[in-house]
């Protein structure tokens, strides 16, 4: 049976959606803590929720296939795995230790190391590519009293410092489609953001590790780095590779030939080119690469991938962002609080770039004042920040679970390294959206 529609009575003794889910969300927490898988977690999760809204087994069922089977998870499922392999065969060849020890030349400190190979990683638009970050930041501090919650903020953290405005990300240009702006633009206004997300990084995350400091101090020179980029030569495949895709779709528009190509089918072919190049350069053997390939981590990985986009479906074909965001109409809540909300809700909700601003601009946009420009971009860069730092918080956000299952960590114990960067930049978020608007 379909209990999708609520009597009056049933409607007025309801429990609040937004209550709801943060409840889920809490009881995934939990059974996290006592070590359940995660990914039976987001799947028991999705199946109460669908229970809690009343959707039925046959909607419910209908979703999770729909969830599942679509090609925006199909080319998640890819990347991913793409990662995973390329990662096992960086390892298992030595790569990555040489990529680090020629990174490690050109600075002392071990921090540096993995903060900025984690932030290298983050210039590459792939969900769950804090997978490909993860074992450099291991290189780099898994030798040093480092815990692992310190190590996942590390690598979380930084990893995620660009895409307030890399326009390479899709949840960025889908914000720049939506909004009707420049690119340029959006850019430029956006930028303070990753110097500030930055700071709050070193400041909150790396400061309390203290100075980790190599036995053999290094001199920057230019043969070292040559060799870093050579070592680096995978991770440039990869940005080339999609920059050039990207550049091709914009030559052939500019001729009157419109290709659209998904933005996980766009990064494919460089995770492709990539793999080849480090099977050929490694001297990669067959054996080692089937291995690679069938590598129970693999499996794992996709089983969380598919419950995640399982919640995620049931969430939004619940609609509840909507009815959050009614309420809040309703009640004649402040524009300037609904700007707050309503992308960090659908943030924590969706725990992705594109689902927060698929699932809230459209209804904030419309809102906006549009009587100044830089007024008008003030609430967006506002909008924005608050989306992704609830994403930066969702309890099932991939580059957070992946990375805390690599090291191993606490998930609670995680997120004591992470709230006080995000307070940080949504406070200084808020600083300079009102001056903005005083000048």
């Amino acid at each position: 049976m379909n209990f999708a529609i609520l009597s009056q009575k049933e409607e007025e003794t309801a429990i609040p959606v937004f209550a709801k889910i943060l409840i889920i969300f809490g009881l995934i927490l939990v059974l996290s803590r006592f070590r359940f898988p995660l990914s039976l977690c987001l799947f028991l999760g999705s199946i109460l929720l669908g229970i809690w809204v009343r959707l039925g087994i046959s909607p419910w069922v209908h979703y999770a296939l729909i969830s599942v089977t679509r090609i925006r998870t199909i080319s998640l499922g890819l990347i991913v795995a793409f990662i995973l392999v390329m990662s096992k065969l960086m390892e298992e060849a030595g790569h990555m230790r040489r990529l680090m020890e020629r990174f490690s030349l050109l600075s002392n400190d071990a921090r540096t190391v993995g903060s900025f190979m984690a932030a290298l990683i983050g210039l590459l638009p792939m969900p769950g590519g804090a997978l490909f970050s993860a074992p450099m930041v291991e290189a780099s501090i898994g030798e040093h009293s480092v815990t692992s919650e310190q190590k996942t903020a590390v690598n979380y953290w930084f990893r995620h410092v660009w895409e307030y405005w890399w326009p390479l990300y899709p949840g960025v240009v889908l914000a720049v489609a939506l909004l009707k702006v420049d690119t340029l633009r959006y850019i430029t206004f956006m930028a303070p953001m990753s110097a500030i997300s930055i700071l709050a990084g070193i400041f909150f995350i790396l400061r309390p590790i203290g100075k980790v400091t190599r036995s053999k101090r290094s001199t920057f020179r230019w043969n070292n780095l040559g060799a870093f980029l050579w070592e680096i030569m995978p991770i440039l495949i990869v940005i080339l590779v999609i920059m050039g895709v990207a550049a091709l779709a914009g030559i052939l528009g500019f001729l009157g030939v419109r290709l659209r190509i998904s933005g996980g089918f766009s990064i494919l072919p460089g995770l492709l080119a990539s793999t080849i190049w480090i099977c050929k350069v490694n001297h990669i053997r067959l054996k080692i690469l089937l291995s690679a390939i069938f590598n129970q981590r693999v499996l794992s990985m996709l089983l969380l991938l598919f419950s995640i986009m399982i919640f995620q479906g049931v969430l939004v074909h619940s609609n509840a962002v909507i009815q959050i965001r009614n309420d809040l109409l309703h009640y004649q809540i402040p524009l300037v609080l609904i700007v707050l909300s309503l992308p960090f809700v659908s943030g924590l909700i969706t725990g992705i770039a594109l689902g927060f601003v698929g699932t809230s601009f459209p209804l904030l946009v419309p809102i906006f004042p549009t009587e100044h420009f830089i007024e008008y971009l003030s609430f967006a860069g506002l909008a924005y920040t608050f989306g992704y730092m609830g994403m930066m918080l969702s309890p099932i956000h991939l580059c957070l679970l992946v990375s805390k299952d690599y090291y191993h960590a606490n998930l609670l114990k995680s997120y004591r390294y992470i709230i006080l960067p995000v307070l940080t930049v949504m406070s200084s978020a808020i600083l300079l959206f009102f001056l903005v608007r005083a000048f």
